[in-house]
């Protein structure tokens, strides 16, 4: 019994040390045969990058800093270079499928592509900068998209190595070409300008004279008072026009009623399509409603107009299915 015991003893010594030193090494990722620090970049995780191009602007999300990392502590600073590797592009689509293209060089706006880890850090305190080059982002209209592949070339230092299966990172940026000028991203918040104070002789109207049940009177919604509500609604879908009387640089477009006075609610039921005039005559295409969490249908720029016509679509909800539009007040943004 006295040798068993004492072999016990032994071993739980063993282990206990084995734990320590297992402990201790976790923060330096120690790989066994591998006397070099490897420096290495993190796979991008997050949404695809989305070019969206309008009928009056080109804009881009795309907007990416990019750290490097080391597997081990040091005690001098370790200089890290990365650059953009286009010649990865053709292993990539053929291992994912894709048709993705390199973006042209003039295109990405590339700053500190030699960052730097201090001594006694696992990662840089500076990170390579990506953009989209703003001069250039209105010719970029890929069908398949872009990928940018981000790789680490060399490190320096600090008995540092390029990670040879952690060099690398890929970036995908989608495009989007919109018909419309309505702004299907946009909420309240990103509404620009102000209200219209005077609306002395706005008026509206629908257009089909037979089918359409209008119940209220139409200068209430230009009254200032969002009780007096004007509807309509159809068994078939239906247009309604508003005319501001001049020509208005209008950003949005906001019809809305309360709720019993607890919540306010936009007037346009998602799929609402919308054109503009300026003589109530010869329309042009203003955009298709989305869903939209507030009161106001935003534009991604100023459009001048006088007239709206709004195409009410025939929807399914809780009373039924028909074409149907309350408005409490009309109004629109200027700029």
């Amino acid at each position: 019994m006295k040798k068993i015991s004492t072999l016990f003893y032994m071993v739980a010594g063993v282990l206990s040390v084995l734990g320590t030193t297992s402990c201790n090494d976790d923060e330096s990722y120690d790989f066994p045969g591998d006397s070099m620090n490897r420096v290495y970049i993190k796979p991008y995780t997050g949404n695809d990058f989305l070019i969206v191009h309008t009928p009056v602007m080109s804009t881009s999300s795309f907007d990416l800093k990019v750290p490097a990392y080391v597997t081990r502590g040091h005690s001098e600073a370790i200089k890290a270079t990365l650059a953009i590797d286009n010649s990865l592009i053709d292993a990539y689509n053929t291992a994912n499928g894709t048709n993705y293209e390199a973006l042209p060089e003039q295109a990405l706006v590339i700053e500190n592509q030699t960052v730097t880890i201090p001594a006694g850090s696992y990662y840089s305190a500076d990170s390579l900068h990506l953009a989209i080059n703003e001069e250039v982002v209105s010719q970029l209209r890929s069908e398949t998209g872009y990928l940018i592949p981000v790789k680490l070339v060399s490190a320096e230092g600090g008995n540092a190595a390029v990670s040879t299966n952690m060099n690398s990172s890929y970036l995908v940026a989608g495009v989007e070409v919109k018909t419309g000028m309505i702004d299907d991203s946009a909420s309240d918040q990103n509404t620009q300008g102000a209200l219209v104070s005077e609306r002395t002789g706005w008026t509206a109207y629908v257009e089909e004279s037979d089918g359409v049940t209008v119940n209220g009177e139409i200068s209430s919604l230009f009254d200032g008072n969002s009780s007096s509500e004007w509807s309509a609604s159809s068994s078939q879908p239906f247009h309604i026009v508003f005319d501001m009387q001049k020509t208005q640089n209008v950003t949005a477009v906001t019809a809305w009623y309360s709720y019993y006075g607890w919540y306010d609610y936009c007037s346009f039921s998602q799929g609402t399509k919308m054109e503009y005039s300026q003589n109530g005559t010869d329309w042009e295409e203003l955009g298709t409603v989305p869903y939209i969490n507030g009161k106001n249908v935003v534009l991604y720029a100023p459009v001048p107009m006088r007239y709206i016509r709004a195409e009410i679509p025939v929807v399914s909800d809780w009373s039924g299915t028909k074409a149907s539009i309350k408005v409490g007040e009309f109004n629109v943004y200027v700029k």
